[in-house]
């Protein structure tokens, strides 16, 4: 009897006990066999073997190669490694490969508005990738196409970013046509450091006249920004119709000839530049006129004095010896006169103080005075009456002049007698 048996025979009657569903088990299957393993690994029919040998049972092996696998997590986040790995080298196999199927080619075209009639320069164009039908007239880019067009006129319209061909221009015009008159422009290039050539947009500026001190000239000025025509190294060769070719003679006549260049560059506002250059060279100019005014003021004030209505001149030759340090321009001074040592019978005189003076156009020991006559007498004889120059000596700011006169001749005083009585007892 079996496990399944017994179990049957014990429900309670009435009661009906049913069996798990499951495979069908055959005869065979419901017997033990011998060998077959048992729910603790051990063989029916067969001794149980030893641990060692459980652990190296195929159960065992599939148990440890179970804890060995990696968890769900981890193999998510290495999908998403090995997808955005597959994806960057997707980008950069497109980047690599792109320009193999770009099927655009680099052509000439204009880089700025280009109106009817304008002389057109190098820098006038540019490059740009396009998808073109080879039978679009066009002009390949290289590094030297933009030259073919250097000094041509355009002859229609040239919008900016259009395609750029050798029929949209010709060649300059060498002369006059019609009513046409020829006009040359003289051209300064000083301010030009990096030169400039044909067609090159610039500043025309007057270059105006310095200032001095019988005109006080005029400052440099922007004239008119131009783009040079016919352009021969220091001039412009125009052609124009009578109404324009008389102003600009009457502008060349203005500036005294000639018009002063200066290059805009690329990009630049001509109305912005013009300001910035005028507001400078006004400054200047101004400083200038300035400058020569203050300058002729003051040598006005120390031009030399003139003799007025009545006045005559005299130099008067002044010793200075009584003052090693000497004496100048505007210090007051005792005039002395040198008086004279005795000599034979002649008692001489002593030195004496004999007026005060400031000295005024006075250098190198002269001063030139300017004196009504009987003045101008008085010294023009005065070196003849005292028998020699007169002397002065300076007058320290705040002293007394009477008193410094007074102990000044009782000195002299003294040693002229001292030399009167040395002088008797020697005869």
């Amino acid at each position: 009897m079996t496990e399944a048996d017994v179990h049957d025979e014990a429900a309670p009657a009435g009661r009906v006990r049913f069996r798990r569903r499951g495979k069908a088990r055959s005869p065979e299957a419901s017997a033990p066999e011998t060998g077959a393993p048992e729910a603790d690994g051990s063989v029916s029919g067969q001794p149980a073997e030893p641990d060692a040998a459980r652990e190296s049972s195929p159960r065992a092996a599939r148990a440890k190669k179970t804890r060995r696998q990696m968890s769900a997590g981890v193999k998510r986040f290495l999908l998403i490694v090995a997808g955005l790995l597959v994806l960057v080298a997707s980008v950069l196999g497109f980047y690599m490969t792109s320009d193999a199927f770009d099927e655009r080619v680099l052509v000439l075209v204009a880089a700025r508005d280009i109106g009817d009639g304008d002389t057109v320069s190098a820098a006038d164009f540019g490059s740009a990738p396009v998808l073109l039908d080879p039978s679009v007239p066009h002009v390949p880019w290289t590094e030297s196409a933009p030259f073919f067009f250097e000094g041509m006129v355009a002859v229609q319209p040239i919008p900016a970013g259009s395609l750029a061909f050798f029929e949209m221009v010709r060649e300059p015009e060498s002369g006059a046509e019609g009513s046409e008159l020829e006009v040359i422009i003289p051209l300064d290039l000083v301010m030009a450091t990096q030169g400039v050539s044909d067609g090159e947009e610039v500043l025309l500026v007057d270059p105006g006249q310095p200032a001095s001190e019988v005109d006080p000239g005029r400052p440099r000025q922007v004239v008119r920004s131009f783009r040079l025509t016919n352009f021969e190294g220091s001039q412009m060769r125009l052609f124009l119709p009578p109404e324009p070719w008389a102003e600009w003679e009457a502008l060349l006549e203005a500036v005294g000839g000639t018009l002063m260049v200066v290059p805009l560059g690329d990009g630049g506002d001509p109305d912005e530049m013009t300001q910035r250059l005028d507001a400078v060279w006004q400054a200047q100019w101004s400083a200038d006129v300035e400058a020569i005014a203050q300058a002729a003021s003051e040598a006005e004030a120390e031009a030399e004095e003139v003799a007025g209505p009545g006045e005559l001149e005299v130099i008067v030759s002044l010793d200075t010896s009584l003052v090693p340090s000497g004496v100048y321009e505007g210090d007051l001074v005792l005039v002395i006169d040198p008086g004279a040592e005795p000599l034979g019978n002649d008692p001489g005189r002593p030195r004496r103080v004999i007026d005060t003076l400031r000295l005024e156009n006075y250098a190198a020991g002269q001063m030139r005075m300017f004196l009504p006559p009987e003045e101008w007498q008085h010294w023009r004889s005065l070196p003849d009456e005292l028998g020699g120059t007169p002397m002065v000596l300076p007058v320290p700011a705040g002293s007394d002049i009477d008193d410094m006169s007074a102990r000044l001749e009782a000195a002299w005083q003294a040693a002229w007698q001292q030399s009167v009585t040395e002088a008797g007892t020697a005869q």
